[in-house]
């Protein structure tokens, strides 16, 4: 009777423990619910150290889950542009695996030496990872990690005012987008100038408290070609204690109000729109400009070519980028063996160079 109850026990235990373990069988559970979401087979391995079994099986499931992204990651993303994200993709995606892996099973588990291993089939939400990829193409540092300063003019009630308030936010903004901001202004790669204006509004009816109302307006240039990147206006009111916390949250609340859209905005244009321009000086004949155009548009990175301007031997050049930077097309330049070029300066978007 009580071997009986045993097995019984021990039956019921092994079921109870086959409903609960969940992610440990049944590979045929996982499907592809939605057109947003691909099921993916993949394995990982971790190091059994100091006899830690449970650490490596913990080890060996992460793992599991960052090649089931991978594997997915590779049908958005080329392998060229797989290696020059490497860091980023690590850093962004596959250590976040929870927040792009639905659910998984685990299909085996086993130890192999001195290593365990875990294999799982995982449902995956492409839309996201879609969606993340393209924002990493869209930080600054791949994008020549362009240096950006700040020019803003404040007045309040009409009156020239040595306050920054508009500008110390939108730097803030900037910064937090992954730009580096600048505070020389000749040397930067973009200029963010403008005016933020504050005027008296009413101190009726609030209670004690005063209003005032800003405009701000502000343009972005890329420095090298004058090229206007893009343009905000904002108008927003702002309630404090006195005429000047008044004033000054007015001019804030206008500043964030632009600030929500103003670093991607930029960003977008520098994607879609990225051109380097090329000072060439010792362009001593117009023969010599062509074969030096043809030559430029040759490299991987370049989808086309313009010259801008050519007087007293030195030429302008933009470059209509496909890929890369300023610092890609300088070291293309150097090794080009059709001219002898010599490399004076290397900026985000600009270079200068000589023909030797």
């Amino acid at each position: 009777m009580k071997k009986s109850l045993y097995l019984s026990l021990l039956f019921f235990c092994s079921i109870l423990a086959y409903s609960f373990s969940g992610c440990a069988s049944g590979s045929n559970k996982i499907k592809a619910t939605a057109p947003n979401t691909e099921v993916v087979e993949a394995e990982g391995v971790g190091p059994i150290i100091n006899n830690d079994i449970n650490g490596a099986k913990k080890t060996s499931l992460h793992e599991a889950m960052k090649n089931a992204l991978g594997l997915v990651i590779g049908i958005y993303v080329s392998q060229e542009a797989l290696v020059s994200k490497a860091i980023l993709i690590e850093d962004n995606i596959t250590s976040q695996t929870e927040g792009y892996i639905e659910k998984y099973d685990v299909t085996k588990e086993w130890r192999e030496g001195d290593f365990y291993k875990t294999r799982i089939r995982a449902l995956v939400r492409k839309e996201d990872l879609s969606a993340k990829l393209k924002a990493l193409d869209l930080e600054p540092k791949k994008l020549g990690n362009p240096l950006v300063a700040f020019s803003i003019e404040e007045s309040i009630d009409g009156k020239p005012s040595e306050t920054k308030y508009s500008e110390s936010e939108l730097k803030n903004k900037f910064v937090e987008a992954g730009f580096v901001v600048s505070e020389d202004l000749k040397g930067s790669d973009i200029l963010i100038n403008g005016k933020a204006d504050s005027s008296f509004n009413t101190d009726q009816g609030l209670g004690g408290m005063v209003s005032y109302r800003a405009s701000v307006s502000y343009k972005a240039i890329k420095t090298g070609s004058n090229d206007v990147i893009t343009t905000f206006e904002e108008t927003m009111g702002g309630v404090d204690v006195n005429k000047m916390a008044a004033a000054k949250a007015s001019i804030l609340n206008g500043a964030r109000k632009v600030g929500q859209g103003f670093p991607n905005t930029v960003l977008k244009f520098l994607k879609e729109r990225s051109t380097v321009r090329i000072t060439v000086n010792n362009v001593d004949t117009i023969n010599k400009l062509n074969d030096f155009v043809r030559s430029v548009r040759t490299l991987l990175e370049v989808r086309d070519s313009f010259v801008r301007n050519y007087s007293n031997n030195v030429a302008s050049i933009d470059l209509d980028m496909k890929r890369g930077t300023a610092s890609d097309i300088a070291k293309r330049l150097e090794q080009n063996q059709n001219f002898t070029v010599k490399i004076s300066k290397v900026g985000a978007y600009d270079i200068e160079a000589e023909l030797k």
